[in-house]
């Protein structure tokens, strides 16, 4: 029997579960696992753990943060996929879309295998010239060139049978700090959104019903919050661009620029709510950047002791189970042929 889920993505700490991560992730509020290096010894080991994380629920998502290039959490025995900006400078057209197609088929095929069921990529920001941050993770500057490349990432993961989200709303490319470790702001208006960055994302978005992960950049010509926090963005935006509002999820709220307001901290609890009323269907809460992580006994002790409260449980037994819920794809047939064909290509990248 499927449960209802929360809204709260979290990571957990090893290779196997504690007592305390069953505890926690049988609580009402956790949606979501999203997984790391050090959940990673060996392929039966994490498929085994992720085999115990759906025993207790098992319409869980399972995520990762699996693009290529320098982001790309599992490497050993998992192929090495090529960074986006690599795919964007192949000189042929018709090898650089079915490098993206590849990758994407590559990464989803290898994920599944294990039972991940989504992957937080591609990343589809346009890269501006003041942007130094995204570098390598995007498929460029010009907004046709990573609308293609990222269609044919997206056919191949799905294909695979993952689900692909697309990010980081409404652009992250015009940034260049960074909102881990610090306070993000950019004045560019409404309209070169709507020309630009945003451009992806409506184009996309016709074609696929894809979740969206948004950022936490201050676009302060158009709110005083950040995207993740904001109703404009998140709500009165996306009725007007989008045929259907997607499911957005945000990025890790434990991230500087989430849980900093006029230089004071927010409460756990706080963030949390403040993405969900503003639109967020699904957050991401990690220990990956809590600084005093160390005086807890465990990240599943942390979430307990900061996001179990009783409140976001009152608020998301009244709002979340009416949300709409993601349709994770289902692929069946033998697909290793297609898997070695494309495997074969990239390798002839020298990647593999």
């Amino acid at each position: 029997m499927q449960k209802i889920l929360g809204p709260l993505i979290i990571n957990i700490d090893g290779y196997k579960l504690t007592t305390e991560d069953i505890e926690l992730i049988s609580h009402p509020l956790i949606g979501g696992i999203i997984l790391f290096e050090n959940n990673y010894q060996s392929h039966q080991q994490v498929i085994d753990l992720i085999d115990n994380i759906r025993n207790i629920k098992n319409n869980l998502i399972i995520s990762i943060d699996h693009e290529g290039g320098r982001v790309q959490r599992f490497k050993k025995n998992f192929t090495k996929l090529p960074s986006f900006e690599f795919i964007s400078k192949i000189s042929n057209p018709q090898d650089r879309d079915r490098l993206a197609m590849c990758c994407g088929f590559i990464a989803g095929y290898e994920l599944s295998e294990i039972g991940v069921n989504l992957n937080y990529s591609p990343v589809i920001d346009i890269l501006h010239p003041s942007s130094r941050l995204l570098k390598d993770r995007t498929f460029g500057s010009d907004k046709h060139t990573v609308i293609a490349l990222s269609m044919s990432y997206i056919k191949g993961i799905i294909k695979a049978g993952v689900l692909p989200v697309l990010k980081h709303y409404p652009g992250h490319g015009s940034v260049d700090t960074d909102s881990h470790t610090q306070t993000c702001t950019t004045g560019i208006s409404i309209k070169n959104l709507l020309d630009e960055d945003l451009v992806p994302f409506i184009e996309i978005l016709k074609n696929f019903s894809l979740p969206v992960m948004t950022n936490h950049v201050l676009y302060q010509d158009i709110d005083e919050m950040i995207c993740s926090y904001s109703k404009k963005l998140l709500n009165d935006i996306p009725g007007d661009i989008f045929k259907l509002k997607p499911i957005f999820i945000s990025d890790d709220l434990e991230m500087h620029a989430a849980k900093h307001f006029n230089n004071k901290i927010i409460k756990c609890e706080d963030r949390v709510l403040s993405a969900l009323r503003a639109g967020c269907q699904y957050v991401i809460c990690t220990s990956k950047l809590v600084e005093n992580i160390d005086e807890y006994k465990s990240s599943s002790h942390y979430f307990t002791e900061n996001y179990l409260s009783d409140n976001l449980l009152n608020y998301t037994r009244q709002n979340h189970v009416n949300i709409k819920k993601l349709q994770f794809i289902t692929t069946t047939g033998n697909k290793m042929n297609l898997y070695r064909e494309n495997l074969r290509f990239i390798k002839s990248y020298k990647y593999g």
